[in-house]
């Protein structure tokens, strides 16, 4: 029995060293076993067999075997037997740890029951176990720190009552896989599998306390155990700081002292002084120098080394791809042959995957992915959360949307809206079909369609749900989660979408796919194992296996023998590496940054060690263990490394170099760091890549700045290719764009709007505002999806459905306005109100007490709107000729044509709320009313503008079909008063104030007696100011400016003919298909439509983008703008 230390430094070939005694020594009738960790024995096996590689050796590699310490203690326990106790895993231990913290959070001080808890406990659990920690130990550590340190007594009293418990739950039952190597350690006495075998130990960075148990075992029965150790020297020195090998050489001490503790005999080391590894003079100074204090700095040139500074992280990685397609070409490398290093293989695995995919580079990530967005896994998640949120739209979308229902994603897009817009959700779901319609909504056999879908749904799920009501224990949950999926053909559907996947070339998603239904029914499975007959709650069960679902990991494994390899740290692959990209090389990264000090700090460490347990290295040993893995990365490559660090994060928030990065500048103070950051290099790679390079060059060649010839080669040869030829002509039609929209072709329009446009003289104001929101709202059609919310327009239309129903009952009824009383009045408008609530239509405002406040509020507002309506119709002589007067459709008038220039007919609908008429001596005055649920006025430059064309269109067309004479348009607007709190008010001063609220706003004839007509109490009024209208009269009987919007009859009907002016203009600019991006900017209130305009993010209007500008609406006064319109009538 002997050891023997094979050291020396990162390259000397400690590895290769060992092959070459194993390939010496294969005949010598004695097994060999090599033992890596983990991530290394697959590069151990193909090693093993490669210095095998002659027919006789090859006879002879059964007498040679890679090893992990995990499968020699699964090939220990199955020769010697004893325990059939399944083992647990990561997952199983998760989803036991979370039931503990949940019964036993109470009991404890620190810790509860959320995730990063569960994580914590895990790993400190873990750490007692590969310390060899037991319960009494803990029990004792707390006696010994309770009476100087009560904090320090609570922590491992919160650990103890998790551990026990842990260790309760699972000691006759389980074997933790952290308890494998103790089991290990106890049972090589019992086997000869060892006995007069050499054993190498390679590549390990320490050793656990089991692990160092075991070698003390293998040290006994071992012919020889050779160990690997990454070290300048076997003496151990002062300083750990300014030592890159402190940790190593700390590492053979306690083998030595194992050694003399198993009176093992200690073969001379063998120190591997002479590097082999590096083929480049920089690769070994870096080796040399990188670490140690001082440095020496390098003098020759720098040619195998270089420094990128990357703009951001995608082009840093755009640049990593470039680099590695040039040494594939011109240097011929294999992609196997480049490995790629990361400190944050989060941020860089999806950047590498897409990029490297662009550049056609095949890759291998070593990473372990969670498994939270796999649709297997979201599908079941969406099925618990179903039930855990009673049927919540998320929750059953989620669900439906994950692709193993059998049902159409228009039909998904069909239900969605529906159930948005009638706000399906809890036992809405399951109780009845559904039968929500109005009068604009789907017909019945849409309905129809919707009920058949959502029974589709609905049905397996309430029968699961039922087969788990009542007292259910943790295995018959399980077994219908099971029954759920295999019933509903899940497994099938999932094979189904594996073959596409392979069938699409997509094999990596198609092989996590297969992976992830083997990962359900295991976590299914652990569940049983370690909850089985035991009663749980339903919401339990789904934390349980939601902490299982979360703890699960997707491994991966190379798909090819020629990949380049990405990587972290922590876990890359040391030998046979010709060139390796060091990536993110930023402060926090490289070195990291250790924030999280886990349950137990370094303090509570080192106390602990004080009483005689010695745990896992605190925050300044990892830092050293950091350090030396930084060091094991700068050391792999044989010919090139390359080094890039980004200036900003993909959110663009600026990232500083790492500290290494300046160190490699002093050493290597001939290293020309390049950059994208001010000048952006562009290369000719892949088809796709330079395609996408050569628009970036055209770009530049559009804006004036002077390209390589090159890209005027590589244009040529895209422009003819046939393949390339119609996307190049795309593409420079992008380039060129501004943000315009082409006028539509006469076919198009044709198809859109009809041989006749029908419209309405709202949607003509929306053009005016804005001609291409027209075009995608009427033309396009595109609208939002409807959702149940009670809108502006909700309720607006419910008190215009009111007041419109109030005058049909006072016909109907024959009621006199001028002598209804208030209390008829409120019996009426509450009648109306009940049965209008009754409708499908108003459905929402009965359906939850926030609605029904609403509601009733709305019923107080329409009240008093309307008793304010009589009331001014009590004093003026103005009466109602109609309300809901329509012009087409079924309506009194028919619609208001227009012809265009070139012959086109157009028809606009619409519909007036109120028309009084009042008749005197010389004919007939008409007044058009509008109830408007916020407040409005009359703008005449508007008016100008096209936008506020309504009121004055319907008294153009009124005054033209029954001869009437303009009298006014006004806005009645149905609001809720808000009237300032002052105490001195009186009950009549506030009735004044609600009343002023309410007065009309608008446009007046200046004509004092029709105005005397339309406010009969006028004169009476302090100061002359009328109450109903806007209008005031002065002491000599005169109309006031001050107080009164009035135009005279020969403007009024300057206005009217503008009207016909501007609609027809309205109308041909829609006929001849322009939708140009041209929203308008008002002067005096500085607002444009974009601010609420739905489809800001179709148009991307921008007046700093060229060609796009605004239609300013001028500020001007009454008189200018009438004047204004005027001339335009004039000029014809």
């Amino acid at each position: 029995m002997s050891l023997q230390i094979i050291y020396g430094r990162s390259g000397c070939g400690k590895t290769q060293y060992i092959f070459n005694e194993i390939s010496k020594n294969i005949d010598n009738g004695r097994k060999k076993y090599i033992i890596t960790p983990e991530q290394f024995s697959f590069s151990a096996e193909k090693e093993l067999l490669r210095s095998l590689e002659d027919e006789e050796q090859n006879s002879a590699v059964i007498n040679a075997e890679v090893l992990t310490f995990a499968r020699m203690a699964h090939r220990v326990s199955s020769e010697v037997g004893g325990s059939n106790k399944t083992v647990l895993s990561n997952c199983g231990k998760s989803m036991l740890i979370y039931s503990i913290l949940s019964n036993k959070k109470n009991n404890l001080k620190f810790l509860g029951k959320s995730e990063s808890n569960i994580d914590m406990v895990m790993t400190q659990i873990t750490e007692l176990k590969k310390h060899g920690v037991t319960l009494e130990n803990l029990k004792t550590l707390m006696e010994q720190v309770g009476e100087n340190d009560l904090y320090l007594e609570n922590k491992l009293q919160d650990i103890y009552t998790v551990y026990s418990k842990f260790q309760e739950k699972i000691v006759n039952n389980y074997v933790d896989e952290n308890d494998a190597l103790t089991i290990l350690e106890s049972q090589l006495d019992a086997t000869d599998m060892f006995k007069n075998t050499e054993i190498y130990i390679d590549e390990f960075v320490g050793f656990t306390k089991q692990e160092y148990a075991i070698i003390a075992k293998l040290l006994k029965q071992a012919s020889k155990v050779t160990i690997t150790v990454t070290s300048n020297s076997m003496e151990k020195t002062d300083e750990a700081s300014n030592d890159i090998f402190f940790s190593n050489k700390e590492t053979i001490e306690k083998i030595l002292r194992i050694a003399k503790e198993t009176k093992t005999a200690v073969e001379e080391p063998v120190f591997l002084e002479k590097i082999y590894r590096f083929k480049s003079k920089e690769l070994n100074h870096i080796e040399r120098n990188l670490y140690n204090f001082p440095y020496k700095k390098y003098d020759g040139s720098v040619e195998n080394l270089s420094l990128f500074l990357a703009n951001n992280q995608y082009s840093e990685i755009e640049e990593v791809a470039r680099r590695i397609l040039e040494l594939v070409r011109s240097k011929k490398f294999r992609y196997r042959d480049i490995s790629v290093i990361t400190k944050n293989i989060d941020v860089y695995s999806n950047l590498c995957k897409a990029i490297f995919k662009e550049y056609d580079i095949p890759v291998f990530i070593d990473e372990k992915r969670d498994l939270s967005q796999n649709i297997l896994v979201k599908y079941l998640i969406s099925i618990l959360d179903i039930f855990a949120r009673n049927w919540s739209y998320d929750s059953v979308f989620n669900y439906i949307k994950c692709g193993f229902l059998n049902i159409t994603p228009s039909d998904i897009y069909l239900l969605e809206n529906y159930a948005l817009k009638w706000e399906i959700k809890g036992s809405k779901w399951y109780k009845a079909d559904w039968n929500f319609h109005d009068e604009d909504s789907t017909g019945k056999a849409t309905i129809d369609h919707i009920n058949e879908l959502r029974r589709e749904i609905v049905t397996p799920l309430v029968e699961l749900k039922n087969n788990l009501s009542g007292n259910k224990t943790a295995k018959q949950i399980s077994e219908n989660l099971y029954n759920f999926l295999i019933k509903n053909n899940i497994d099938k559907v999932l094979e189904n979408k594996i073959k596409d996947l392979n069938d699409m070339q997509k094999v990596d998603i198609a092989a996590e796919y297969e992976t992830s239904w083997k990962i359900v029914m295991q976590v299914l499975d652990e569940i049983v194992l370690v909850f089985g007959d035991e009663n749980i709650t339903f919401e339990s069960y789904m934390q349980i296996l939601k902490t299982g679902l979360g703890e699960s990991k997707l491994g991966t494994i190379p798909m090819a023998q020629d990949e380049v390899t990405v990587g972290d740290v922590d876990r890359s692959r040391s030998h046979k590496i010709k060139a390796v990209f060091i990536i993110g090389l930023n402060d926090g990264m490289f070195p990291s940054i250790n924030r999280a000090e886990g349950f137990l700090n370094d303090d509570d460490r080192e106390k602990i060690k004080q009483n005689g347990v010695e745990l896992a290295k605190g925050t300044i040993d990892r830092i050293y263990e950091d350090n030396f893995n930084i060091y094991k990365a700068f050391t792999t490559a044989e010919e090139r490394i390359f080094l890039s660090y980004s200036s900003s994060d993909m959110e663009g928030k600026s990232l500083r170099p790492s500290v290494l990065v300046s160190r490699i500048k002093k050493i290597f103070e001939g290293l020309k760091e390049t950059s994208d950051v001010i000048y952006r290099k562009s290369e000719i790679s892949t088809k796709e890549n330079t395609f996408k390079e050569l628009l970036i060059n055209l770009r530049q060649f559009r804006d004036g700045e002077e390209i390589a010839q090159k890209w005027f080669d590589a244009y040529n040869l895209y422009n003819e290719s046939e393949e390339w030829h119609e996307k190049l002509a795309s593409a420079i039609k992008a380039l060129n764009y501004t943000n315009t929209a082409e006028k539509i072709k006469k076919e198009n329009v044709e198809k859109m709007y009809g041989s006749t446009l029908k419209t309405s003289v709202s949607r003509l104001e929306q053009y005016s505002g804005c001609p291409f929101s027209y075009y995608l709202k009427y033309g396009l059609k595109l609208n939002d999806k409807e959702t149940f919310n009670v809108e502006a327009v909700d309720t607006g239309s419910f008190m215009h459905d009111v007041i419109d129903n109030f005058f049909g009952v006072i016909e109907e009824r024959n009621i006199n306005l001028k002598e209804i009383t208030d209390e008829e009045l409120e019996k009426i408008v509450a009648e109306i109100v009940s049965e209008k609530l009754k409708l499908n239509r108003n459905y929402i405002f009965t359906t939850t007490e926030k609605y029904k406040v609403l509601s009733n509020r709305l019923q107080k507002v329409v009240t008093m709107s309307v008793k304010y309506i009589v009331q001014s119709l009590k004093q003026s002589e103005f009466e109602v000729f109609g309300h809901e007067v329509e012009f087409g459709g079924k309506g009194q008038y028919k619609p208001i044509t227009v012809t265009t220039d070139d012959g086109r007919r157009v028809e606009i609908i619409g519909k007036i709320d109120r028309v009084d008429i009042m008749k005197n001596p010389d004919g007939t005055y008409v007044r058009i009313i509008d109830y408007k649920s916020s407040v409005k006025n009359i703008d005449l430059n508007q008016v100008a503008s096209g936008l506020q064309l309504q009121l004055l269109t319907y008294l153009n067309e009124t005054c033209k079909v029954e001869d009437f004479i303009p009298a006014g348009v006004l806005y009645f607007n149905l609001t809720n008063p808000t009237i300032g709190t002052d105490k001195n008010l009186t009950d009549e001063e506030v009735e004044e104030k609600i009343r002023q609220e309410f007065k009309m706003k608008g446009l007046i004839l200046a004509d004092v007696n029709i105005i005397k007509k339309m406010d009969t109490n006028i004169e009476n009024e302090p100061k002359g100011i009328s109450k109903i209208i806007p209008a005031t009269i002065k002491k000599d009987g005169e109309i006031s400016d001050r107080g009164t919007s009035a135009v005279t009859k020969e403007q009024f009907n300057y206005l009217q003919k503008y009207m016909e002016k501007i609609i027809k203009q309205i109308s041909e600019e829609i006929l001849q298909g322009n939708i140009e991006v041209k929203p308008y900017y008002n002067a005096s209130t500085k607002k444009t439509p974009c601010e609420y305009c739905k489809y800001k993010s179709i148009c991307r209007f921008d007046e700093n983008t060229k060609n796009n500008e605004y239609k300013y609406i001028s500020k001007l006064n009454k008189d200018a703008v009438l004047e204004m319109i005027k001339n335009k009538v004039d000029e014809g």
